[in-house]
């Protein structure tokens, strides 16, 4: 996606609010965001320029890479609206938007299908050696031996979060035949009739670590989720299993996993969030593979962010805004949330 670099000069009509784009979005959203907005993009800024930049910004677009601190609204005196394009809000002082009357929106069912794919092409690369084989045929010579695999049908799949990405993660593994077990942070009986009519079977968390072949992390990074799974929670799991992480680097502790895996306790590993910004050591390792944040990497999944985008920045400045969302709250409809 190719993105402008300067302001947009609309002329005539005085002036118009600014959107600030500091991640990339869809160049679709760029061009009809322009047509009510002085659009300005500058992706990932060093955090003095940010703080120049947002001192005339009405309207921030992020994803990821960027932070936003409190030093960041305290010179934001025009901002009103700030847009985290994917899932999760551990990169933006929510206390420091909320005191600043700042409304914080996420956008998480856009990309829930696309991680969801993303997860059973990351599992398979794991259980069907996909990644070694290449690696293998690269260098010119490869051993099957190396190479043997498991199939997927009749194996026990554990979804640990099962909200908008989970539920999907859920039907795609009965699409293989698998056994589903879910655990969620809020259980109930309700909860558990949803989850019965996807077929997953409501646990707890030890129970579906104890039995699953495949142990799928799709919840948000929260203070109750950080560190999730430690080095006692990975001692729960068969030393056959494998573990899939589509959630966040944090809720895993990597360490304890590069020792588990290294030791020959877990089968194997994959991630789309490695700690370290792809320093892990887990890119050392055969047995796991890895991806570089890209569940979201979609040409029908920005297309989807994009949409969303302009009509959030319209409905706050063109009078339907929702009146119901306090300052500073964030909108996080089943992005993954694990109740």
């Amino acid at each position: 996606m190719t993105v402008p670099t300067a302001p947009d000069d609309h002329g005539g009509g005085g002036p118009r609010p600014t959107v600030l784009v500091l991640d990339p979005i869809a160049d679709s959203a760029i061009r009809r965001l322009r047509e009510d907005f002085t659009v300005v993009v500058r992706l990932r800024p060093e955090p003095d320029v940010l703080r120049e930049l947002v001192g005339d910004a009405h309207v921030v677009v992020l994803r990821s890479g960027v932070r936003l601190p409190a030093a960041v609204f305290a010179a934001a005196p025009s901002l009103r609206l700030v847009i985290r394009a994917g899932v999760g809000t551990d990169n933006i002082d929510m206390v420091a938007a909320e005191l600043a009357g700042v409304r914080v929106v996420n956008i998480p069912n856009a990309s829930a299908q696309a991680v969801a794919e993303l997860a059973f092409g990351l599992l398979l690369g794991v259980v069907r050696r996909v990644a070694l084989a290449d690696r293998q045929v690269r260098g010119g010579a490869w051993r099957k031996d190396d190479l043997l695999g498991v199939e997927l049908g009749g194996r026990t799949l554990g979804i640990v979060g099962v909200g908008a990405i989970g539920s999907r993660i859920a039907r795609i593994g009965a699409g293989f035949g698998m056994r589903r077990l879910g655990t969620v942070g809020r259980p109930g009986p309700r909860r558990a009739a949803e989850l019965a009519e996807l077929g997953v079977v409501l646990t707890e968390l030890p129970e579906l670590l104890a039995t699953s072949d495949v142990v799928c992390l799709a919840l948000p990074l929260t203070e109750d989720t950080r560190g999730l799974i430690g080095a006692a929670e990975l001692a729960m799991m068969r030393r056959d299993a494998v573990l899939v992480n589509v959630a966040r680097a944090g809720v895993v502790d990597e360490d304890h996993l590069v020792d588990a895996l290294r030791a020959g306790r877990l089968a194997g590993a994959a991630t789309d969030v490695p700690a370290g910004e792809g320093r892990t050591l887990l890119r050392e390792l055969d047995n796991v593979v890895i991806t570089p944040h890209i569940g979201a990497m979609t040409v029908d999944t920005q297309e989807r962010i994009g949409q969303r985008v302009v009509e959030l920045a319209t409905e706050e400045f063109g009078g339907t805004a929702p009146g119901a969302l306090p300052a500073g709250a964030a909108v996080t409809a089943g992005g993954g949330v694990p109740g």
